[in-house]
């Protein structure tokens, strides 16, 4: 039997843990690269529980990570009727559920912990790789992708256990999903929930609403932003701003001439320009910046909260309906 092989490091607090799942450890794989494209020259000795062991037997992999992948992988294939339970239930659902029989008395007591058990596998992201304190570069995560808890190899992976998990045809979700976003997988899989048939007509129509949906929301999209340029560049004198005093604080005329023309009218706008309004103001004083901040904070909950008082009392009122 050859000795001639490298291990990686395994921290002390991994000591008998898988690499790829985080179980009680069983024997170390011998990995080499196939095919060999950095001339790998000795097996890398990575440590496996025995499941995962039994898998890398069957894997040819160029890298440690691409190994990995490989591994999680056939983990979600075995384990995918324990990944559904999360899907089809939550643990307050199995808890309060009045099984009758003693198959799904056992099934509510033990779901939960299958569940988390198989999620904790996939989940696991091993440690940082090593060999003799020298960190193995080119060991990635970048492709993985995580969604409702769950981490996936990359997004094509999810595509192929949420289709299975939710009985959604595969090429369907995946349109569906190229035309959203993959930032937008609820979504992507709400929309084939609710399409009215799986027939290649009925799934044609589905996507063709879908895309004009995007498409008038891109087109309302432009115009509002497009208004909120127009906003932006308006110029209000200083001369048709109304001061007021709410709640005992003075609303500077120069606070609300900025958010009027930066089109920052609400409480969210102007938060996503608090930087700007700060870096406008404090070339006064910081003390200035933060009194106009605040008191302007205070002049806009007010506008939101109390629409009658907009009506009735707010002396700016048409400025911002202009």
């Amino acid at each position: 039997m050859t000795t001639d092989y490298v291990s990686i490091d395994v921290p002390f607090e991994f000591r008998h843990t898988c690499w790829f799942c985080g179980e009680p450890y069983y024997e170390s794989h011998a990995f080499m690269a196939k095919p060999n494209y950095e001339g790998q020259s000795a097996p890398i000795m990575v440590p496996c529980c025995q499941e995962c062991f039994g898998f890398t037997k069957e894997i040819k992999a160029s890298s440690l990570d691409i190994l990995r992948d490989k591994v999680k992988e056939k983990l979600h294939k075995k384990y995918q009727k324990h990944l559904q339970i999360g899907v089809n239930w939550t643990k307050q659902e199995l808890e309060e559920c009045e099984f009758e029989g003693k198959a799904l008395e056992g099934f509510r007591e033990s779901a939960w912990a299958m569940f988390e058990i198989a999620k904790g596998r996939v989940n696991y992201r091993g440690w940082a790789v090593s060999i003799d304190g020298i960190p193995v570069e080119g060991l990635t995560t970048a492709f993985q992708f995580e969604f409702d808890g769950i981490v996936y190899t990359s997004l094509n992976h999810a595509v192929i256990q949420l289709a299975t998990a939710y009985a959604i045809p595969q090429p369907y979700l995946e349109q569906v999903v190229e035309l959203v976003g993959r930032d937008k997988m609820a979504y992507a899989l709400r929309f084939c929930k609710t399409s009215y048939g799986y027939s290649s007509a009925e799934i044609a129509a589905s996507l063709a609403s879908l895309r004009a949906l995007l498409a008038e929301e891109k087109a309302n999209k432009q115009i509002e932003n497009s208004n909120n340029r127009r906003r932006k560049n308006t110029k209000v004198a200083i001369s048709e701003i109304k001061e007021l005093i709410l709640h005992r604080t003075m609303i500077s005329p120069y606070a609300i001439q900025w958010a009027l023309e930066h089109g920052a009218t609400t409480l969210q706008l102007l938060a996503e320009q608090e930087e700007a309004f700060f870096e406008h103001f404090n070339k006064e004083s910081e003390l200035t910046a933060f009194t106009y901040f605040n008191g302007l904070q205070i002049y806009l909950e007010q506008r939101e909260i109390d629409p009658e008082w907009v009506v009735n009392s707010d002396p700016n009122k048409q400025l911002f309906e202009s």
